[in-house]
């Protein structure tokens, strides 16, 4: 199941969007993250790490089709 990181807050408060993220960064084949989980992300020319906070809780189950949609912050 595949997944997209389709915004992310930044330490400095700039909210980065999917205009900004193409899908070709951060998006990503195998089990999404839940909320609470830390990934790698790609943005800007550099990687840095982002806590999942919306878009896939424990316990929710996707169609294997279904692309999840994440929202996360840089920590």
């Amino acid at each position: 199941m595949p997944y997209w990181v389709k915004r992310i807050k930044l330490k400095s408060g700039e909210l980065l969007t999917e205009r900004e993220l193409g899908r070709d960064e951060n998006y990503f084949e195998g089990t999404a993250p839940v909320v609470g989980d830390v990934i790698s992300v790609r943005c800007r020319g550099r990687d840095f790490d982002v806590r999942i906070v919306s878009g896939n809780w424990p316990g929710r189950v996707h169609a294997a089709e279904t692309v999840v949609l994440l929202r996360a912050e840089e920590i």
